[in-house]
């Protein structure tokens, strides 16, 4: 027990400055893009949303990755747009909090748009209360000492979204172009001035299907995230979408690669009012995969339009 908890103290406190790691897990970017990128935030003029996301990477088998993420986005003005964002993570032994301050500002365009925005993140990772009372570790281990002191870190990341002619969407994202330590334990060796080389890109388009009444919206998103040394793999994501109902339905098929795996995914949604449920299922191949119950992602988003004006 003693070794495994080093060895993940070791790990998580030797990579503290990968702080990217949820950009890389969400799903439901397609439909929340301010997930993944302060671009995005407050996209549409007057209104402010509100979103809750759950996402349990590997469910069902213990100490694996589950992630709790609140946010906000809201337009103000013509062109600006603010949001927040708290994230809490727990993966095996340890602990992560995120605490975001997202600003974007959007140049307007004949028939298009494009947004630029950044965000300040407050982060921490430690162990999880309770772990050094655990009778058959060592409480005085160096590492363990401080991985449960934690670390705290300021970050930096800026991102772009854009919008063509009400269909066409691309952006990228560039999460931890400087993180700085508020507090740096000896045990962590890395040069926090290094950029990791984190990026995320996208772009989609939807259009019509004649004759029916629903949308269809093709896309790719590749991702590079994670690992301090900028050795992480490229992941991508191939997704298609379909909206019905003027958007009250939303089912969509997604392709995932890249890390010498692959795997594919559903997504499933409901409109009502002003309050959107979204639900999606992942599976990948692997040798990790016969242990584990696949992938789940839960987000409930809620949208408040500016009050129209009375004569």
């Amino acid at each position: 027990m003693q070794r495994i908890l080093t060895l993940l103290a070791i790990f998580y406190l030797g990579l503290a400055g990968v702080n990217a790691q949820e950009q890389g897990i969400y799903r439901h970017y397609s439909i929340y893009p301010t997930l993944i990128n302060p671009g995005a935030t407050g996209l549409q003029e007057g209104r402010h949303e509100f979103l809750g996301n759950m996402v349990n990477t590997w469910s069902g088998a213990p100490g694996t990755p589950v992630n709790y993420t609140f946010g906000y986005s809201g337009s103000f003005g013509n062109n600006v747009g603010l949001g927040l964002q708290l994230m809490n993570e727990s993966n095996a032994a340890i602990n992560r909090f995120k605490a975001a301050i997202n600003y974007a500002y959007k140049l307007q365009f004949d028939g298009a748009f494009l947004s630029i925005g950044m965000t300040t993140e407050f982060q921490q990772k430690k162990l999880r209360n309770g772990i050094l009372e655990d009778p058959a570790i060592d409480p005085s281990d160096s590492y363990l000492l401080a991985a449960s002191e934690g670390v705290k870190y300021f970050d930096f990341g800026l991102g772009i979204h854009a919008r063509i002619n009400e269909s066409f969407n691309f952006g990228i994202a560039l999460p931890n172009m400087v993180h700085a330590y508020i507090n740096k334990p000896e045990v962590i060796s890395e040069d926090p001035g290094k950029f990791l080389g984190n990026f995320v890109g996208y772009a989609s388009n939807r259009f019509m299907i004649p004759d029916y009444d629903f949308d269809l919206e093709p896309g790719i998103a590749i991702r590079k995230v994670s690992a301090g040394d900028g050795s992480a793999p490229l992941l991508a994501d191939v997704n298609l979408t379909g909206y019905f109902l003027d958007n009250k339905l939303i089912g969509g098929l997604s392709y995932h690669f890249g890390a010498k795996q692959q795997g594919g995914g559903v997504l499933l949604g409901i409109l009502v009012n002003k309050v959107g449920i979204y639900y999606s299922f992942d599976i990948y191949t692997g040798d990790y995969q016969p242990y584990n119950n696949g992938k789940h992602e839960v987000t409930v988003g809620f949208t408040l339009d500016k009050p129209s004006k009375k004569d």
